[in-house]
């Protein structure tokens, strides 16, 4: 099972995804409450009751987008939301308890995203995008150095109860 002193760096990692996967999941359930809903209204309830100026170009366009969602589009980005929680959230349980094959699907994942992210940064080049790419190259340099250096742990496979007694 876990150490009972966790590497901090994989503690960190561990809870960033456990952050994201809940905020992840949060969002995705928002989304499937509102798949029926008449979204441009309750936008424009949301703007109003932040303050903020309808009158912007910005928010105007928000607006117009917001307005053009189809319930189809909706429940799609809900189920990726979820879904994508779901792996987020398998990661950083996976992460805490340091095991090796949460590291490995970890590496994978974020490591296929890079390109995605490089792709941003090429469209348009932005403190907050460079930042991202920084973040993740660095989540999968550490954990490929771990994996090589095997401080990670394989789960025990016991087998059930009826099986041991026969061994």
């Amino acid at each position: 099972m876990a150490n009972s002193s966790h590497h901090s760096g994989l503690a960190a990692i561990a809870v960033f995804k456990l952050m994201k996967g809940a905020l992840l999941g949060i969002a995705g359930l928002g989304l499937l409450t509102l798949m029926h809903a008449d979204i441009a209204t309750w936008f424009s309830i949301l703007l109003e009751a932040l303050h903020l100026n309808a009158d912007s170009r910005f928010i105007h366009s928000l607006v117009m987008k917001v307005d053009q969602l189809q319930p189809h589009s909706v429940l799609i980005a809900g189920i990726v939301s979820l879904s994508y929680s779901g792996l987020l959230l398998t990661e950083g349980i996976g992460l805490w308890l340091e095991w090796s094959w949460a590291a490995y699907l970890t590496v994978v994942s974020t490591s296929l995203l890079l390109p995605l992210e490089l792709y941003e940064i090429f469209e348009r080049v932005t403190v907050l995008r460079i930042s991202v790419l920084i973040v993740n190259v660095a989540i999968v340099l550490y954990l490929i150095h771990h994996l090589r250096r095997r401080h990670l742990s394989v789960p025990k496979h016991r087998p059930p109860q009826a099986l041991r007694s026969c061994q």
